[in-house]
């Protein structure tokens, strides 16, 4: 598989290197883990006008036409800087899932905001199982008389609720069934305005000290009628899956060149640590894991991009993209010493990260039974 990138995917990868190295430096990182938002609002509105927000979305959708591979792309460079904000959430979550499912009349009225930055969502699938799957969907929507639905349940690790102009809330209806079944008959996706009233968020601690919140839903209306239903819901965590293994993979990177340029200048017995064979062999095993992961994430999105199912390949691209960014942070752990563990010092901020990841879209078990599930050998 060519792995190369076109013209249009180096300019993005190129423009959002130089952006992100001027405007988030690892200091603003470690500002907004203590900020209550979490992002900054002027770097949000600076990406909105670069058309990031739209690169995926069609013209007639306010977006520029991009493709996954193009916002994937993208994604690396933002796992790179450690990017705060709700970009991942707002657009290859909530604004990819509204493409795919939803009718024209949403998507005309959603997107094209998306794109310009001016509306801010976060996706609420979770709930106390802590397991992905509308067969987990236990959150409640009811008819009400005048012809709405109410949100009751609770929603976990609801990425930065506290910035959403809305949560997509997956939710069973009474209209649909109430089935609990293995399939997940009976779910369906539903926007709800946080202006609404009946929602109340509950912060949740989180390595990677990103705002994250319980959501608690208490006859909250939702806008609109629902959309999608258990397949939609299921393309939209495979696709949000896949997309994050490529913003891990852009910190994994990162992991690896702060640790190349660290043996270089330290120096033990004499000389730099950089040729000891133990070092230059964990750095090889770790290039080794980043690029495995790489080429089975992007084989899983052109397959998606191409609408062949791509069941083994999602299942294989997030378990090699977990292994390689982990043991990338652990190794470099190891590598830096002392110094990698400090507060001070930088690569904590991507060790914890990597923890985080390891488990969004689910950790690696499932991904394995699920690819031996594909190969027909479970």
């Amino acid at each position: 598989m060519d792995l190369s990138l076109t013209d249009r995917q180096e300019s993005i990868k190129s423009a959002a290197r130089e952006f992100f190295e001027s405007e988030c430096p690892t200091s603003l990182v470690r500002a907004m883990e203590d900020d209550d938002r979490g992002y900054p609002a002027e770097m949000w509105e600076r990406m909105a006008a670069m058309g990031w927000m739209g690169l995926a979305f069609p013209e007639r959708c306010g977006g520029s036409g991009g493709s996954l591979t193009d916002l994937a792309v993208l994604l690396e460079e933002f796992g790179r800087a450690l990017v705060p904000g709700p970009f991942f959430e707002t657009t290859a979550m909530v604004g990819l899932t509204i493409l795919d499912a939803a009718d024209e009349d949403v998507r005309a009225d959603v997107l094209p905001r998306i794109a310009d930055g001016s509306r801010i969502f976060s996706s609420a699938l979770l709930e106390q199982s802590g397991r992905y799957g509308p067969e987990f969907v236990q959150t409640r929507a009811e008819r009400g008389a005048d012809g709405g639905f109410s949100l009751s349940g609770t929603k976990m690790f609801v990425e930065y609720a506290n910035s959403a102009d809305a949560l997509m809330v997956a939710a069973r209806t009474d209209d649909m069934g109430a089935d609990t079944s293995a399939d997940g008959a009976g779910a369906a996706l539903f926007l709800a305005p946080m202006s609404a009233g009946g929602v109340r968020l509950v912060a949740l601690d989180s390595i990677a000290r990103e705002p994250l919140y319980a959501v608690h839903l208490d006859g909250a209306a939702a806008d609109g009628e629902p959309f999608g239903d258990a397949d939609a819901i299921r393309r939209a965590t495979d696709r949000a899956a896949i997309l994050h293994c490529a913003r891990s993979l852009g910190g994994a990177r990162r992991v690896l060149e702060m640790t190349v340029e660290y043996a270089k200048r330290r120096v033990q017995f004499g000389r730099a640590i950089a040729t000891f064979q133990a070092v230059q062999h964990a750095c090889a095993d770790m290039t080794m894991a980043i690029d495995s992961a790489r080429l089975a994430a992007y084989e899983a999105i052109t397959r998606l991009e191409d609408g062949e199912p791509a069941d083994k390949e999602i299942a294989l691209a997030k378990t090699l993209t977990n292994h390689a960014y982990k043991s990338a942070t652990l190794s470099a752990q190891q590598i830096h010493g002392g110094i990698g563990f400090m507060e001070e010092y930088d690569l904590q901020l991507w060790t914890r990260r990597a923890k985080a990841a390891e488990m969004k879209y689910g950790a690696s078990s499932g991904y394995v039974e699920r690819f031996a599930q594909a190969m027909g050998l479970a």
